[in-house]
């Protein structure tokens, strides 16, 4: 053995089983919802050389007494699971992750992540399940059929409804004893088919078709508002973004001004009201960067959770949304909204239940066939006993026939149901009525939306320009004693308002847009630019 393998600093075999199968860390890594709180683990804390570390120096100091306690080992890796519990306290205690989202990317996470999609997604494989359950439906009805038992043969004359627990006998008179009874077997192969079957099931079919239809427009419905609430939660959030470089650049000025105006007020060439309003102002834009970094935070989370990662820290990252863009001149078409197919779709299924129920009127007509095979254990006149006393079907017997079946007292309910449909269709027109009046109003609202958004952008350079020139004007006359600080302050707040309101003016611009997609039921044009 070198002297490296005896070093006290290397880890004992018996210590690093108990270490990796600590039922914490298994459960954590069992559970998938965990994966990101383990892969902190895993970057944060370099496992192996913290627990190498503490091993070293407590074998280090422990050395004389594992030589002579039988209960050296099972301590030193008891105080192996306490470091490593600890390990594990201060990795889960790590900062969150953190991710920058173009507008793009933070649509593209949230379609691909977002847990209302994976549900409309479900939602459509089980109305393709329901249209195959429909089509199937029009099949006619086949199988096989065995029986074996054993029982007596006292056959009794005269009619008898069948009902439960009375099971049918056949033959001639036998007598009325009681006795151990006969093995009877039978097999059959048999088959039925309802000759009006496609009319009845055409409307359930219609139906089930027009539920996909509307599964298929959900799931599109729902990609447009996981879409658009993650793009507006992008916006949003840069929107908040330059608010706080605005007002960290108003401390900025407000800092400059503090420091500008105490020497002068200390060598008396201002009076000392001048420091007190300047440190005022300071405390002001102090209070507006909290603010915004208030609002900023927020909107991270609202973002984070529009994309479907609850608790990651977001980061808008502007890409081209703050450059200019241009407006589309091609009017929407309002069928094309997915709300609006889904509506429609919504009516043909109502469409559908309602030649459904009208074709319950119908009578059922079933041509009925079989085949089958019968072995008695019982003596019959004319035939020799089955061969196994009855124990193999050895008489065969074939049938066919046409079997009507109406009933007459169904009529008044399914009048009831036919009404019910009626008003259940007329009902799904309303509101596809509604869908079209609302999508209506949200292109009228996001075409102002975005007319009012365009005149403010080009206003808002402007003011800052000129907020600009007279910040500058009134800071180089309050230097030269020709203005007072009033001046100075009024102009820094019209200029922090100017900025704010530019950044703004162009992210509200897109906003707009990003409104009047929705309402046309398409992002890619938007996207695309």
């Amino acid at each position: 053995m070198t002297a490296l393998d005896s070093s006290p600093c290397r880890p004992s075999t018996s210590i690093m089983p108990s270490f990796r199968q600590r039922p914490s860390t298994a459960t954590l890594m069992k559970d998938a919802r965990e994966h990101r709180r383990i892969a902190r683990v895993l970057r944060v804390v370099v496992l192996p050389a913290i627990v190498g570390v503490h091993g070293c120096a407590e074998s280090q100091v422990a050395a004389p007494a594992m030589a002579t306690s039988p209960t050296s080992k099972s301590t030193v890796a008891a105080q192996a699971a306490a470091t490593t519990t600890t390990t594990e306290a201060a990795a889960l205690d790590a900062p969150p992750m953190k991710a920058s989202f173009t507008l793009e990317q933070a649509i593209a996470e949230a379609l691909a992540r977002h847990p209302l999609l994976r549900a409309a997604r479900a939602d459509e494989r089980a109305a393709d399940a329901r249209v195959d359950e429909a089509h199937l439906r029009e099949l006619p009805s086949a199988g096989v059929s065995a029986e074996l038992n054993r029982s007596t043969g006292n056959t009794v004359p005269g009619a008898f409804f069948y009902s439960q627990g009375f099971p049918a006998i056949s033959g001639p008179v036998e007598g009325k004893a009681l006795n151990a009874g006969n093995w009877q077997t039978g097999a059959s192969i048999w088959a039925s088919w309802d000759v009006l079957t496609f009319a009845r099931e055409a409307g359930v079919i219609d139906s089930a078709l027009a539920q996909r239809r509307v599964s298929t427009a959900r799931v599109s419905v729902v990609q447009l508002d996981v879409a658009y609430g993650a793009a507006d939660a992008f916006l949003l959030l840069l929107e908040a973004q330059e608010t706080v470089r605005a007002a960290q650049a108003t401390v900025d000025r407000a800092e400059t001004l503090v420091a500008m105006t105490k020497p002068l007020v200390d060598q008396t060439l201002r009076p000392g009201v001048d420091l007190a309003r300047a440190q005022a102002e300071l405390a002001a834009a102090r209070t507006l960067l909290a603010n915004a970094t208030q609002a900023r935070d927020v909107r991270r989370a609202n973002l984070a959770v529009a994309i479907g990662e609850a608790g990651l820290v977001v980061e808008a990252a502007p890409g081209n949304v703050l450059e200019p863009v241009d407006v589309p001149r091609q009017p929407a078409r309002i069928a094309d909204n997915p709300q609006v197919v889904e509506a429609n779709a919504v009516v043909e299924r109502f469409s559908g239940e309602r030649a459904a129920v009208r074709a319950q009127f119908l009578p059922r007509i079933d041509l009925v066939a079989a085949l089958y095979a019968r072995g008695t254990g019982l003596s019959v006149v004319g035939l020799s006993q089955s061969p196994a006393n009855g124990l193999v079907p050895d008489v065969a017997n074939w049938a066919a026939g046409l079997v009507v079946t109406w009933s007459a007292l169904d009529i008044p309910s399914i009048s009831a149901r036919s009404r019910a449909a009626n008003a259940d269709y007329t009902a799904a027109i309303a509101r596809r009525d509604q869908v079209v009046l609302a999508v209506s109003g949200q292109l009228e609202s996001a075409s102002a939306f975005l007319r009012g958004a365009q005149s403010i952008a080009r206003e808002t350079p402007i003011a800052l320009s000129a907020a600009r020139a007279a910040e500058q004007q009134a800071l180089a006359r309050y230097r030269t004693t020709l203005a007072p600080i009033v001046d100075v302050a009024d102009a820094e707040r019209v200029l922090t308002q100017a900025e704010i309101n530019d950044a703004i003016a162009r992210i509200e611009v897109r906003r707009a847009l990003l409104a009047l997609a929705r309402a046309a039921g398409d992002l890619g044009p938007l996207l695309s630019r």
